[in-house]
C-alpha cells in the first residue's frame, strides 16, 4: 500500500449536502469539524476517522449524541486510571449526522515502555480479582445507578407553594427539584459510561491477548476457530431471549398458545388470558421476568427511536409468537449451549494438543483462562448498560419532555430529543422561569420550527451514502477496539482506499471475517431495522448493518448471518457462535449489493458470501 495515499478530508467541500445548509448548530461545537481553527484543521486532517456504521447505523438526532459525549469523557478511564500504552485516547466528530470515532496510535517505543508496567500492574490486580471487582462490585453499581435513576421525577408544578413550604423553612420552590433532576440525570448518564468503560481494556484485552497467542502458536489458525474457542458462556444479554423462550414453552405447555398467536398486537393479549385460569398463571409469569429482563432496546441501545421491550410490548409478543411456532413445527428454541461447548473443548484440546513445548503449553493455558474469565463481560455489560440504563434513561427523557410539552415550547414530547444536551437545560431554565415569573414563553416562536427544519435536515441525510473513513490512513498498531469490536483490519483499509464504486448487480462475491463456523444456503432477508426482524421467515440469511442484542430471538429462526459491521468479538460474532449458525460480519458493503429474495452461500469458515442467484 503507498502511505502517500490518504482517505477523503473531514474537510473536503464534497461531503456538503444540498439543502442542508446550517446543520452543524444541531450538535455542539465539540463535536464539529473546525473551520476557523488552523491547528484542529491539521490535527483533523492528519487522524484517521472510521465510521461507526456499527452502534451508529443512521443520522443522529441532536440529543442521542449524549451516549458519544459520555464515551467521549469515559474513554479517559482508559488513559487515567488503566494508563493504556497503545492508544492517547478517542475522539469524535459528527459529519452530515453521522459518527466517526479517531483515534491515535502510540508509536513511540519509548512512551510504549514507559507507560506499559503501570498498565500491566492495574490490568493484572484486574485480572486477579475479576470476580470481586466485576462480578459483585460492578453489577452491584450499576444496580444502585439504576436505582438512582428511577427516583428521578418531572412533576407538575403547582398554581401556588403549599403553605408547608414556609412553615418548615424550605425556602426553596417545587422548581429547584426539576431543575437539579436533568443535571442528575446527565450526571449518572456520564457516570454509567465510566462504569461501562471501566473493564472495557481488561475485557476485550483478554480476549485480543488470547488471539494474539492463538496466531503466534498457529499462523495459519482461522478466526473462526479462535471465535470458537471463546464461545459456550452464559452472560445477562442472553437472559431476556431465555425468559421470552420459557414464556412460549409455558404458552403451549398450559394451553395458552393459540391465544397469542391470534394477537396481532400486545392490547389484545391481557382481556384474552384473563378469561382461564391457565391464561391469568400465563400473564402472571410474563410480568415477573419483566422487570428487568424486557429492559431490552428495540436497537442498539443508542437511538431514542429504538424503544423498548417494556415500553412496546409487541417486540417481545413477536418473538414469544416465532418461538411457539417454531415449538409447534417440533424445532428445539433454546440456545445449545451444551453442543457449543463440546466443540469449543474440541477445539481447544486439537490446538493444544499441537504445542510441544512445555512453557508454550503452560502459557496457552493462562492465555485461555483469561480469556475464558473475561467473556462474559462482552455481552453481559451490553445489558446493564446499553438496554437495562438506556432504555430507562429515554423513558425519563419522555417524562421531561411531557413536562416542556406543558411548561415549555415543546409540541410534542419526542421533540426533545432535537435539541442537544445543552439546549434542553436552557429550555428547561426558559420553561421554570417562566413558571416564577408567569410571564409569556417567548421560546414557543422559537424552538419549534428549529426542530421541524431538523427534522428535515435529518430525513435528507439518511439518503447519504457516508464514506466508511475519513483523513489519514492508520499507522500499525491499529486501535484494538476498532479491530476487535469494528472489524477493522489493514486489508480493509487496503481495499477502501483501492476500492472505486461497483455497479452493487456485478458484485456476486463479498469477503469479511470468518465469524462463527459452517456453511448454508438460503435467501436473503436485509433488515436495517429491528421491526424488520418480525419479516424473517425459517431457514432465512439475515443481512443486516449489524444486530443488537434485541434480535437474538429472531436466531432460532435464520439459518444464518451477514453483517456489514463489526468483529470477531462484536455482538453477531458471539452470538452466533453461540446459536451454532455460520456468519460473517465486517463486509461492509452486505446491505448494499444483496436484496431480499437472493440466494446466498455463507461460508462462516472462510469469510465469504456468494450470491448464488438474484432475485426475480
Amino acid at each position: 500500500m503507498s502511505t502517500e495515499k490518504s482517505f477523503i478530508s473531514p474537510h473536503d467541500p464534497s461531503l456538503n449536502i444540498p439543502n442542508t445548509e446550517g446543520w452543524e448548530e444541531m450538535y455542539p461545537y465539540h463535536a464539529l469539524v473546525g473551520k476557523s481553527d488552523p491547528k484542529r484543521k491539521q490535527h483533523e486532517s492528519e487522524t484517521f476517522w472510521l465510521l461507526d456504521a456499527l452502534h451508529r447505523p443512521e443520522p443522529i438526532p441532536p440529543f442521542d449524541l449524549i451516549w458519544e459525549d459520555a464515551r467521549h469523557l469515559s474513554m479517559g478511564v482508559m488513559i487515567r486510571l488503566m494508563v493504556g500504552p497503545f492508544s492517547t485516547g478517542m475522539d469524535y466528530r459528527v459529519i452530515n449526522g453521522y459518527l466517526y470515532l479517531g483515534t491515535e496510535a502510540v508509536s513511540n517505543l519509548e512512551i510504549i515502555q514507559k507507560k506499559l508496567p503501570t498498565f500491566q500492574e492495574r490490568a493484572g490486580y484486574y485480572y486477579q480479582n475479576w470476580h470481586e471487582l466485576y462480578d459483585k462490585k460492578w453489577h452491584q453499581k450499576m444496580k444502585v445507578l439504576i436505582d438512582e435513576l428511577k427516583q428521578i421525577q418531572f412533576p407538575d408544578l403547582p398554581e401556588i407553594e403549599d403553605m408547608s413550604v414556609i412553615i418548615e423553612g424550605k425556602g426553596l420552590t417545587s422548581a429547584h427539584p426539576i431543575l437539579e433532576a436533568y443535571q442528575k440525570m446527565l450526571g449518572l448518564a456520564y457516570k454509567q459510561w465510566d462504569y461501562h468503560i471501566e473493564f472495557l481494556l481488561a475485557g476485550y484485552g483478554g480476549l485480543l491477548q488470547f488471539a494474539e497467542m492463538m496466531k503466534k502458536f498457529f499462523p495459519d489458525i482461522s478466526d473462526k476457530s479462535i471465535g470458537q474457542a471463546t464461545s459456550g458462556f452464559d452472560a445477562a444479554i442472553f437472559r431476556p431471549p431465555m425468559e421470552l423462550q420459557n414464556l412460549a414453552i409455558a404458552a403451549v405447555e398450559q394451553g395458552t398458545a393459540d391465544v397469542l398467536l391470534k394477537s396481532a398486537r400486545w392490547e389484545e393479549v391481557p382481556t384474552n388470558l384473563q378469561q382461564t385460569e391457565a391464561g391469568r398463571k400465563w400473564l402472571e409469569q410474563f410480568e415477573t421476568v419483566r422487570d428487568p429482563w424486557f429492559e431490552m432496546s428495540g436497537g442498539t441501545g443508542f437511538y431514542h427511536t429504538d424503544g423498548c421491550w417494556n415500553d412496546n410490548l409487541d417486540l417481545p409478543l413477536t418473538h414469544i409468537k416465532n418461538y411457539i411456532e417454531a415449538l409447534k413445527r417440533g424445532e428445539t428454541i433454546l440456545k445449545p449451549q451444551e453442543e457449543v461447548i463440546k466443540e469449543r473443548d474440541r477445539v481447544i484440546a486439537e490446538y493444544r494438543g499441537m504445542i510441544k513445548n512445555e512453557e508454550d503449553v503452560q502459557a496457552f493455558d493462562q492465555t485461555l483462562g483469561l480469556a475464558r474469565l473475561v467473556s462474559p463481560f462482552a455481552e453481559d455489560h451490553q445489558f446493564y448498560c446499553e438496554n437495562w440504563f438506556q432504555c430507562l434513561f429515554y423513558r425519563k427523557m419522555r417524562e421531561l419532555g411531557d413536562f416542556l410539552v406543558k411548561y415549555g415550547p415543546l409540541e410534542d414530547r419526542e421533540d426533545i430529543f432535537f435539541l442537544h444536551t445543552f439546549e434542553v437545560s436552557n429550555v428547561l431554565f426558559d420553561a421554570v422561569a417562566k413558571w416564577y415569573s408567569c410571564l409569556t414563553h417567548v421560546a414557543k416562536t422559537h424552538w419549534p420550527a428549529k426542530i421541524k427544519r431538523r427534522k428535515e435536515i435529518l430525513e435528507q441525510f439518511k439518503e447519504w451514502n457516508p464514506p466508511p473513513a475519513l483523513g489519514a490512513v492508520p499507522s500499525p498498531p491499529l486501535n484494538a477496539v476498532f479491530v476487535s469490536l469494528m472489524g477493522l483490519s489493514q486489508e480493509k483499509i487496503d481495499e477502501w482506499l483501492e476500492a472505486e464504486e461497483p455497479e452493487s448487480k456485478e458484485i456476486t462475491e463479498l469477503t469479511g471475517i470468518a465469524a462463527s463456523p459452517g456453511i448454508v444456503e438460503g435467501p436473503a432477508r436485509v433488515c436495517s431495522k429491528t421491526m424488520d426482524i418480525s419479516t424473517l421467515m425459517a431457514g432465512e440469511i439475515l443481512v443486516a448493518p449489524q444486530t443488537s442484542p434485541t434480535w437474538a430471538p429472531a436466531f432460532n429462526t435464520i439459518g444464518g448471518a451477514v453483517m456489514d459491521q463489526g468483529g470477531l468479538f462484536a455482538h453477531a460474532s458471539i452470538v452466533c457462535r453461540e446459536y451454532k449458525l455460520p456468519a460473517v460480519v465486517g463486509t461492509t458493503i452486505g446491505t448494499r449489493v444483496i436484496k431480499t429474495g437472493d440466494q446466498l452461500r455463507v461460508d462462516g469458515d472462510n469469510g465469504t458470501v456468494t450470491i448464488l442467484k438474484r432475485a426475480d
